[in-house]
């Protein structure tokens, strides 16, 4: 599971803004001993901030963890970039059957439409059912000094 630290920014009904420093700290899955070059939730460009369903109650100033399950960017990035590109290579050999060049392009502009589409409304579904991230309140071991 991959996991970022985040801080709440805002708290609007039952939603929170959650800020997502510009690096993510280095978690040793590979040599960079710094910080992530690309990093969970793609945090090379600066710091990001995602609208989440409070479900924790946190308040502004909390920090929090925002968790992805592993495999869900891998799933998403080979939707992202395979099915269009297989829904238009599929448009432009149908098109190409039916009549030529044209419909070929045709095709592929259709098969390519039909991707972007099914992306569009596979990303609806996800942001509906909260499915994204998953939202988790940092805790903080605090130890008190017995005084003699």
């Amino acid at each position: 599971m991959s996991q970022c630290d985040a801080v709440v920014v805002e708290v609007s009904g039952c939603e929170v803004l959650v800020e997502v420093p510009g690096r993510a700290p280095a978690c040793g899955n590979c040599k960079s001993s710094e910080a992530c070059q690309d990093g969970l939730l793609g945090l090379s460009a600066g710091p990001r901030r995602y609208r989440l369903n409070n479900l924790i109650g946190a308040r502004v100033g909390d920090r929090v963890s925002l968790s992805v399950a592993d495999g869900t960017l891998w799933r998403a990035s080979l939707a992202s970039y395979v099915l269009p590109v297989l829904l238009s290579i599929g448009g432009a050999l149908i098109g190409q059957s039916m009549g030529g060049d044209a419909w070929a392009v045709l095709g592929t502009l259709a098969g390519l439409g039909c991707g972007l589409a099914l992306l569009r409304s596979k990303e609806i579904r996800a942001r509906r059912e909260d499915s994204l991230f998953s939202l988790q309140v940092q805790t903080n071991e605090v130890r008190f000094k017995e005084q003699s």
